[in-house]
Parts: structure tokens; C-alpha cells; sequence
């Protein structure tokens, strides 16, 4: 393979297989076949998504565990109402008074609609992540609307939610176009962009997810988050060796 599209595309197509969903957060919401619980349980998990997978992964099971293995439900039916005051640390720089915070939002959602889609589909015209910053505004680890954040947990998420006929991503929102997604933007992600020539910003900011982003453009015609397959799964596979 000569060129850098060559590589890029045979970089997507070697990690976007089932197999990297066994050691990947995205575990988490392919356990379940309703909208909801995958939409709740695929939020939750993607609002927790800081440091290593592993480490990720051991919190996300500890939150499905106590979620009773029923997201839905347990937002639904307030199973986190005893931590509105409780401030002993959850995870990193969360208490269990933000995962309150958080869970308390996602119930007034679903109280008010179908699903999480339909709560977006619902906002003034504007893209997917803004519409999320909206919805969840003032929840601790979601970054305000109209910042330079790249809001690396938010695409994340929506990437799972919205790409279609994927091994990996579970695509369970069908009215909104994977062709308005961004790279979730990790240090991998950089890193490997940096060293591909597809950015030269020495910020990891939203700037720079949409310079990266737009370099797929052409390359996965509608579907340019495909690319981060190939510059997430090569660098972390470089890296572990």
C-alpha cells in the first residue's frame, strides 16, 4: 500500500470488527435491545469515558451493576435518588451527587419523551452535539454550548447511537445523518492525526476535530466518524506493543 487513503482505509477496515467491542466501553449498550436502555446505558458510560479502557470498562460494569442490569428502569423509577447529597467520590473528579445530577436529567427526559432521539429531534435546528450540550446543561463533565471543546464523550456517544450497518457502532437512531458527525477526538486520535499530517493544531480542541474529521470527507463518503477506527485502532495497537 503506497498511499496514506490505502493504509486509512485498510486501518478501518481491520478495527471496525465485532472483536473491538469485547474490550471497548461500547460493550456496555450491546447488551441490551431496547432504545432506551441502550441510549441510557450508552450516555452513562460515555459521560465516564476518562482514562484507559480498562479502567473504564471495570467503572462502566460497576454502574450497570447498580443499575440492576435495567437502565431504563432504574432512571425510570428513581433508583438514584438516594445520592442528591452524597459526596463521596464515584469516579475521577465525579461524586455520586453528579451522577444524580445526571440521572435526574436523563428521568425529566424521558418523562417528557419517547427516547433520547426524539428529546433531540425535538430542539431548535442545530447539530447533534450542541442539541446534547442543551439538553444537559450544567451537568458536571458536559461541556458548555458554543465552547471550543471537542467534546470527545459527546461524539463518542453519538457516534454509537447514529452510524449505521457497523459491527461495532450500534446505530439504533435512524432520523439523524452520520454525515453530521465529528471524530471523537482522544489523545489516539491526535496523536495518529498529528503523525498522518491531517492536522497541524497543537490544541485538542473542536477546531481541530473538524479539521480531522473533514479529511475523511472524501475518503468514507457520509460517514467520515468511520475514520476514527482507523487512526483510533492503529495508534492504540502501535502503542500497546
Amino acid at each position: 500500500m503506497n498511499s496514506i487513503e490505502d493504509r486509512l482505509r485498510a486501518w478501518a477496515d481491520k478495527y471496525e470488527c465485532s472483536a473491538f467491542i469485547k474490550n471497548d466501553p461500547i460493550q456496555f449498550p450491546h447488551r441490551y435491545s431496547s432504545k432506551q436502555d441502550i441510549e441510557i446505558s450508552a450516555f452513562l458510560t460515555a459521560w465516564i469515558s476518562y482514562g484507559n479502557r480498562k479502567c473504564i470498562v471495570k467503572k462502566a460494569e460497576e454502574l450497570d451493576v447498580m443499575m440492576g442490569h435495567s437502565p431504563y428502569d432504574f432512571i425510570r423509577v428513581g433508583g438514584f435518588l438516594s445520592w442528591k447529597d452524597d459526596q463521596r467520590s464515584f469516579y475521577r473528579f465525579y461524586k455520586y451527587s453528579d451522577l444524580y445530577a445526571l440521572c435526574s436529567r436523563l428521568q425529566t427526559i424521558y418523562v417528557q419523551n419517547e427516547d433520547l432521539e426524539t428529546a433531540l429531534l425535538n430542539l431548535i435546528e442545530m447539530d447533534p452535539i450542541s442539541k446534547l450540550q442543551m439538553l444537559f446543561a450544567g451537568i458536571k463533565g458536559i461541556p458548555v454550548l458554543n465552547s471550543n471543546s471537542a467534546c470527545k464523550r459527546l461524539c463518542m456517544f453519538l457516534r454509537w447511537m447514529i452510524r449505521q450497518n457497523s459491527p461495532v457502532d450500534i446505530g439504533v437512531w435512524k432520523n439523524i445523518s452520520p454525515s453530521c458527525l465529528l471524530i471523537p477526538l482522544d489523545v489516539h486520535v491526535y496523536n495518529k492525526a498529528i503523525e498522518l499530517g491531517h492536522t497541524k493544531r497543537r490544541s485538542q480542541d473542536r477546531k481541530t476535530a473538524e479539521e480531522i474529521t473533514s479529511c475523511f470527507d472524501l475518503l468514507f463518503p457520509g460517514d467520515p466518524a468511520r475514520g476514527d477506527f482507523a487512526l483510533f485502532g492503529e495508534d492504540i495497537n502501535h502503542t500497546s506493543q
